[in-house]
């Protein structure tokens, strides 16, 4: 017993010492603990670890608001932008640092300085350009290394001099370029026995693309092919059409691979320079951060001088690219199409004046996908190769008179990503064995369904709801997936829901799925069905033909101190439309929110016309303005499901 109190106490007065080393920080979204030693008997220095991640910090915090024993700093997952010479001077014990998901754009020399036992450096997944070997100041024990996500091309000679106990590299970037500068990097990791993450891979040149970095001998890391950049764009890239006196100005950017990397500007073939009295004016070129090179050429008042070829030349050591575009000058009186802005779910499209007749084209946004799974993990098949790929373009046709006419965004993809996926699901051919995972993630998407806000979110949806309806007989399991998709398509927006129904019969799909759940749990063993979710209930259950002839529902309006034009209307199983409310009337301020329509539905047996059973419901009648379509009502705000009744064998479905 005293053995145990002993314990008791020591744990006491250990988490007494660990609030004391964990003083209330400055940021409340950070929190720390004390890591227990193992040993027992012994007196350890307090290991703390603080965590910061998630914490929208916009700057690293000031190290004198940390505990000087902290071990392990997280910040990762923040908005931190800069890191400045001795951001984490003082934190001399400091052996682990998170700071990765940030949007870090400029690490400055000696950022580091001080962290003489820092082990592991996580930088990934940041928007760092440039790096000096200064920047590792003081880094003598760092043993890992990560690099990965950044927008660098390639990395300096030296970069990693001062970091001697170095064992694992990671520098894995979308535009990396494995060429003859890397070749240093080469060498030195084999004679450091530093190890090269496996997931370090090349994204340039295209020769190389996909093999890891480790794995490649220095004959490969050549710079003798032609010049391969990982961005090259210029804007406009299509033809212009342009009126004399308009302004228009052209932007050319580049990755910035090498040293002494330019960009020039040719016209016709001529070089361009800065010409006021012609209208034409050159900026200098722009160096942003070490990985992208830009220049922007100015043409004002603009005459049939300047049309024409207008090139933009990538010059270096290693060899030359350019990309033109072409300039066409009309005169004033020539019919056009006006500049127009159309904003859609493809994205935003800025169509430029257009001579009348002509068929104008915009480049796609680009789509990139985020990490939404797919079911067994497989993504679609791409139709197209790397290095086949083709740009996708939309189109809009100026007619003859001078007026937009038909046009076409079909190539493109969804703006939104939830949308893409959506639509990238459809394209899956769905089967036994992927069908319980998708069940799985269409639950997932529509529980925020509220948030759709595209029409094609529900078509898509409806789409693959039907596909797992078709596979119930042989995985009876999905039935709760279906329902509870149902359900969550329930929350989305009310004029989303009208647009799905009017164009595709959403609303009327989805339902005609939930009842398939019925038509297959009915047996002559099993007469009674209830499937409950947050916003359907589905109940059936079979009897005799010999006990019902038919189902009669009637709608009742309560009367309220306004009187409504409306009037009770008898609905019998089989009608087709019925009339409803008016729309109007039911939303009028003094009778909303007191009149109430109740649905009370009831079966008729042989004998007589009284019932034998029935079911009543009743809600405000501003959630009931809808249309009947077959035995469904279909509401602004809900939809429901009126009884339906099916022959089957000896018995009826009642449902």
């Amino acid at each position: 017993m005293s053995l145990l109190w002993l314990c008791v106490a020591a744990l006491a007065l250990g988490s007494a010492a660990g609030s004391r080393s964990c003083p209330d920080l400055v940021v409340e979204s950070c929190h720390c603990d004390v890591e227990r030693s193992k040993e027992l008997g012994r007196q350890h220095p307090q290991r703390v670890r603080v965590l910061c991640h998630d914490a929208e910090l916009m700057d690293a915090l000031d190290p004198s608001f940390l505990p000087n024993r902290t071990v392990l700093l997280n910040l990762s997952n923040n908005k931190i932008t800069v890191l400045r010479n001795g951001s984490f001077l003082g934190l001399a014990a400091l052996e682990r640092l998170d700071l990765k998901n940030n949007l870090i754009s400029t690490v400055e020399p000696g950022a580091f300085r001080g962290l003489l036992t820092l082990r592991r450096l996580d930088l990934s997944s940041n928007r760092i350009g440039c790096l000096v070997p200064e920047v590792f100041l003081d880094l003598g024990s760092l043993s890992k290394l990560n690099l990965s996500g950044n927008i660098f091309s390639t990395l300096g000679i030296g970069l990693f001099t001062h970091l001697l106990a170095l064992k694992v590299l990671h520098f894995k970037t979308e535009s990396l370029f494995c060429d003859c500068q890397l070749q240093w990097l080469l060498v030195w990791a084999k004679s450091s026995s530093v190890r090269i993450g496996n997931d370090t891979t090349c994204a340039f040149p295209t020769r190389l693309h996909g093999l890891e970095f480790r794995d490649l001998r220095e004959h490969q890391l050549r710079c003798d092919g032609p010049l391969e950049l990982p961005l090259f764009q210029l804007i406009p890239s299509q033809r212009q059409l342009v009126f004399q006196g308009d302004r228009l100005p052209l932007q050319c950017t580049a990755s910035y691979l090498y040293p002494r990397m330019e960009l020039s500007w040719r016209h016709n073939g001529h070089h361009v320079s800065t010409h006021e009295e012609q209208g034409v004016a050159v900026e200098e070129s722009i160096i942003h951060d070490c990985s992208l090179i830009s220049s922007e050429l100015v043409l004002s008042n603009m005459d049939v001088s300047l049309a024409g070829t207008w090139e933009c030349l990538v010059s270096s050591l290693h060899g030359n690219s350019s990309k033109q575009m072409e300039l066409v000058v009309l005169e004033t009186s020539a019919p056009y199409c006006p500049a127009d802005r159309v904003t859609n779910n493809k994205g935003d499209f800025r169509w430029p004046k257009t001579l009348a007749g002509i068929l104008a084209f915009l480049p796609c946004a680009p789509a990139t996908f985020g990490s939404a799974p797919y079911p067994s993990g497989h993504a679609p098949h791409s139709s197209y190769s790397r290095g086949e790929r083709k740009e996708k373009k939309a189109w809009r046709r100026c007619d003859r008179t001078g007026r937009w006419a038909e046009d076409d965004y079909t190539q493109c993809p969804y703006a939104s990503e939830l949308t893409r996926v959506l639509h990238e699901l459809t394209q899956i051919s769905v089967n036994t064995s992927n069908a319980q995972p998708l069940g799985k993630q269409l639950v997932a998407f529509t529980s925020r369904a509220a948030h759709f806000t595209d029409v094609m979110d529900v078509i898509f949806v409806t789409h693959l709801v039907e596909r797992l309806t078709r596979l119930l007989g042989k995985r009876r399991d999905l039935g709760d997936y279906i329902s509870d998709i149902a359900s969550n398509m329930m929350q989305v927006e009310e004029h989303v829901l009208w647009m799905a129904q009017n164009e595709a019969r959403a609303c009327t799909r989805i339902v005609q799925c939930v009842e398939r759940i019925a038509d297959l749990a009915l047996t002559s063993d099993h007469r009674a069905v209830s499937k409950v979710s947050a916003n359907i209930a589905l109940e059936a259950f079979m009897i005799r033909p010999s006990n019902i002839l038919g189902l009669s529902c009637t709608v009742h309006q309560r009367p309220s101190p306004a009187p409504m034009q409306d009037v009770p209307s008898r609905v019998s199983h089989g009608a087709r439309h019925s009339r409803v409310p008016d729309r109007d009337a039911g939303r009028r301020p003094d009778a909303a929110g007191e009149s109430l329509l109740k649905f009370k539905c009831h079966t008729v047996n042989s004998s007589s016309s009284s019932s034998s059973s029935s079911a009543t419901t009743q809600l405000h009648k501003s959630l009931a303005v809808g249309s009947f379509v077959g035995n469904r009502f279909f509401s602004e705000s809900v939809c429901f499901l009126l009884p339906k009744v099916k022959s089957k064998r000896d018995f009826i479905e009642f449902y």
